[in-house]
C-alpha cells in the first residue's frame, strides 16, 4: 500500500452542526480521535497534537441513533470508531452509505448484537469497549522498523503495519497455522498469504514478490511464506502485515511480541 502518515489529516475542514458532510469537507483525523476519546470510545494510541478543541457546536457520537442517509460529524466519528474496532468502511467523510452499513453490521455480529446496521444505544456501548486481543502470540514476520502504522491515513484507515525491506527478503509465519490464501488477490493486495492460527486469529502478508506455500498447507512458526515485493497497490518494496481477530483488524503492535 502507498506510504503515508498515520496521523495525516483526513480532510481540510471540520463539519459544523447542521451542515451536511461532503467529500470535500471531511473532519480532521486527530480531532475525531480526540472526540472519540472524550466520549469514552476507543481511539487507539494518542497522537492528537496541535488540533482544534472539540466544541459543543458539534453533534457527537451517541447523541442520536444513526442509520443510512444520515450525515454529520457523529457519522464521521462512527466511521473512525468502527475502523479502530477493525471494521473500516472506506473514506471517513461523514456520510452513512452502503459501505458504512456493511461494516457496522459486521461489527454488530462480532459484538453479539442484531446486525441491523443502525448505531443505536447497544451498538454505542459496544463501540466503547476495547477491541479484542489476539489469543495467539505472534513473532515479527520481518525484523525491521515499522514504516507506516495502524490508523488513519490519507482520508482512509490503514488496517495493518508496513515493514519496508529489500525485494526478495524472506517473510516468515508469525505463528503456526494453516494457509488459507496463497497467491494474487484483487483489491490492492498483490500476492498475498493468509494464515489461520485458530482462536479466530488470522495473519495476512501482502505485496509479496513470490509465494512459497500452498492453500491447505500446515506451517510452523518461522516458516518462510514468501518474499518481500511491491505487487498490488504498493509504491516500493515492503510487507503489509495485518492481524485479524474474529474478522476485525487489530493493531499488529498489540499482538506481536516485543523485540526489546
Amino acid at each position: 500500500m502507498p506510504p503515508g502518515k498515520a496521523a495525516s489529516l483526513i480532510a481540510v475542514s471540520c463539519i459544523a452542526l447542521g451542515v451536511a458532510a461532503t467529500a470535500s469537507a471531511r473532519p480532521q483525523a486527530a480531532a475525531l480521535d480526540r472526540a472519540l476519546r472524550a466520549g469514552g470510545f476507543y481511539a487507539g494510541p494518542d497522537r492528537t497534537t496541535n488540533v482544534d478543541s472539540i466544541t459543543s457546536g458539534r453533534r457527537l457520537l451517541g447523541s442520536r441513533s444513526l442509520r443510512r442517509g444520515e450525515t454529520g460529524w457523529d457519522v464521521a466519528e462512527l466511521q473512525l470508531a468502527l475502523a479502530w474496532q477493525g471494521f473500516p468502511s472506506g473514506a471517513v467523510d461523514g456520510r452513512f452509505a452502503g459501505r458504512l452499513a456493511f461494516a457496522l453490521a459486521h461489527f454488530q455480529r462480532r459484538a453479539g448484537l442484531v446486525a441491523d446496521a443502525v448505531a443505536g444505544p447497544a451498538t454505542i456501548r459496544a463501540l466503547r469497549r476495547q477491541p479484542p486481543s489476539a489469543a495467539v502470540p505472534l513473532v515479527w514476520p520481518l525484523r525491521v522498523p515499522v514504516g507506516d502504522g495502524f490508523g488513519p491515513r490519507d482520508g482512509r484507515f490503514h488496517e495493518g503495519v508496513d515493514l519496508p525491506a529489500p525485494t526478495g527478503t524472506d517473510v516468515i509465519a508469525a505463528a503456526p497455522g494453516r494457509v488459507a490464501w496463497a497467491g494474487p488477490r484483487a483489491g490492492g493486495w498483490g500476492k498475498l498469504v493468509t494464515i489461520a492460527h485458530g482462536h479466530g486469529v488470522r495473519t495476512m502478508y501482502a505485496h509479496l514478490s513470490a509465494v512459497e506455500v500452498k492453500v491447505g498447507e500446515w506451517v510452523a512458526g518461522g516458516t518462510v511464506l514468501g518474499r518481500v515485493g511491491a505487487t498490488g497497490d504498493a509504491t516500493g518494496p515492503h510487507l503489509h502485515f495485518e492481524v485479524r481477530v474474529d474478522g476485525g483488524a487489530i493493531d499488529p503492535l498489540r499482538a506481536l511480541v516485543r523485540l526489546y
